[in-house]
């Protein structure tokens, strides 16, 4: 058969996109993304693509009057504020297009008061003072584009005043409230701030029940759930839909989004590349980037912040999430218990487990469900737990960056100077070259840190090594005889290593043979395209660090 008939269009788009290669410009399209913009009516007008969310919308405001959304940061939830806020304040142009038209939506123009308690300092001496001053400029900001005045009350007074006034303006009040949880969280380990704070929040939501007859619909998010925080006990619980199938992509790209609106970026992509096919390509995504489950039997989605970024950086595998900062109250979590990440494997919770919310009953596996570090992978539905896992590549490498900055002594030049060798090492199969820089990588974690870890700081050592570095590392792999302790594929290898603590190397090989641990990465290499190397490691628990080795 003859070469396809190549389309023009298609010829000049491939010698624009050679051509900026041989340039060093970048290979994207003249398509403008909406990296970071959170503002609707900004992405609607100023943007060449939007995801379109609406219908998740309709639904929710259709089916709710008062409705909590949690996810982690940089997921979207504030452009799902700024959404509803066009959608009630009747700016129908905005939606022309989008699937909220074909349903029977009523346009109508509501009064809408938008609140962000995310945008201040709260562990200060003045943390109080700080929620109070962001609050009442935000209600007076409001008030002024109403034409209401309001009075030097405290911001309840003055929240519940607004609400009346809108009302008897204007009909039924909106109120939407994004990220009212950071107040809380930024101060868990302040307890005076916390507990101050935690009162007075209590009491403005109680203005929300007062009011409640007044009130058209009521949205709030935050990366935690609350009900352990009595913080609403004052007003009608929020119907919580952050696990609720039908919203688990209200924030975030699904697949089939992704190929819908990204089309032209994705083709770009795998040129770019250089890889075979388009489906090379989006299966390279969907490792690095997908992989949120936000329900049980969930459809998964993609980070929107990490996959734009993607494609604007020009097509670079990076972890982009991580670079926007790590959450302050996991970073005061491991300055307390920093013992608790070392023992980090998939852990099976209960549906209640995701609410605990509390800074003295915090626990660890929930706050990283929150933070965006682990999703949910699986569920049991005879003893009705969760299991939770990383995502994906981005968050294993991100998570792994993190616990080497905190675990570790090395500076980043280091660190990449191991890293190349490390890599370098497992992609020729030189197991001699990859223990001897691991040995040097190990000599610099803090053992202060990690006094309490027995026999599984050592698997853990390595596998938060080589996900910080992109490598794919497994640990406690499960086979029909037992569980292999790490399993890492890179390359043209797989390694299926087994590390014995103060015994020697030969046992570790003849539990690799004897629990036939290979055999079933021989079944995944019909083509025989990859070798399988067994590795046994001593690790001397005295020393804290390798002192024999045998590969075959």
């Amino acid at each position: 058969m003859g070469k396809p008939v190549q389309h023009k269009k298609e010829k000049v788009e491939n010698r624009l996109l050679d051509g900026k290669r041989l340039l060093g410009l970048s290979a994207r399209s003249t398509r403008k993304l909406p990296s970071g913009v959170q503002t609707f009516s900004q992405v609607r007008l100023n943007y060449d693509v939007y995801v379109d969310k609406t219908l998740h919308i309709y639904n929710m405001v259709s089916n709710y009057k008062v409705a909590f959304l949690s996810r982690p940061r940089r997921f979207g939830k504030s452009l799902t504020c700024s959404t509803l806020e066009s959608l009630f304040t009747n700016e129908k142009k905005l939606f022309k297009g989008l699937a909220i038209e074909k349903t029977n939506w009523k346009w109508k123009e509501y009064p809408v008061i938008r609140l962000d308690t995310s945008a201040k300092n709260f562990t200060n001496e003045n943390g109080l003072n700080n929620l109070k001053t962001l609050i009442s400029k935000q209600l007076n900001i409001c008030a002024k584009k109403y034409g209401v005045k309001l009075g030097k009350g405290d911001i309840s007074d003055n929240f519940f005043d607004l609400i009346i006034e809108l009302h008897s303006k204007k009909g039924e009040v909106v109120v939407v409230i994004d990220e009212y949880d950071c107040p809380l969280l930024d101060t868990l380990y302040f307890p005076k701030n916390h507990e101050a704070i935690r009162k007075e929040l209590q009491g403005f939501y109680k203005v929300l029940k007062s009011c409640d007859q007044y009130l058209k619909f009521v949205f709030i998010t935050g990366v935690t759930k609350f009900s352990q925080v009595s913080l609403f006990s004052g007003m009608n619980q929020p119907e919580d839909i952050s696990m609720h199938p039908d919203f688990c992509a209200l924030c975030g790209i699904t697949q089939e989004e992704l190929e819908k609106n990204f089309d032209v970026e994705i083709k770009e992509g795998f040129k770019y590349l250089e890889l075979k096919t388009k489906e090379e390509y989006l299966s390279k995504l969907k490792n690095y980037y997908n992989g949120y489950h936000f329900s049980r039997d969930s459809v998964s989605v993609y980070n929107p912040t990490s996959i734009i970024k993607h494609f604007i950086s020009p097509f670079a595998f990076k972890p982009f999430w991580s670079e926007t900062g790590t959450p302050s109250f996991l970073v005061d979590y491991v300055k307390k218990q920093p013992d608790g990440l070392l023992n980090l494997k998939k852990q099976r919770i209960s549906a209640e487990s995701f609410a605990k919310y509390d800074k003295d009953t915090l626990a660890l596996i929930p706050l990283l469900y929150q933070a965006g570090y682990l999703t949910i992978s699986s569920y049991d539905k005879e003893n009705v737990l969760y299991t939770l896992d990383y995502p994906n590549g981005e968050i294993k490498s991100s998570f792994a960056k993190f616990l080497a900055s905190y675990f570790g002594n090395s500076t980043n030049t280091d660190s990449d100077n191991y890293g190349v060798e490390l890599t370098d090492a497992l992609k020729t199969g030189n197991v001699k070259s990859f223990m001897e820089a691991l040995k040097v990588y190990l000599q610099r974690v803090d053992y202060s840190l990690i006094s309490k870890i027995k026999e599984y700081y050592f698997e853990f050592a390595v596998a938060n090594i080589l996900n910080m570095l992109g490598v794919r590392c497994n640990v406690e792999v499960h086979s029909a005889l037992g569980s292999v302790d790490a399993v890492v594929e890179f390359g043209d290898y797989v390694y299926i290593m087994e590390f014995k603590k103060d015994k020697s190397v030969a046992s570790a090989l003849k539990q690799i043979e004897e629990k036939g641990y290979a055999m079933a990465y021989k079944g995944l290499n019909k083509h025989k395209t990859r070798k399988i190397i067994k590795v046994g490691v001593k690790f001397c628990s005295k020393k804290k660090n390798v002192v024999d080795w045998k590969s075959v």
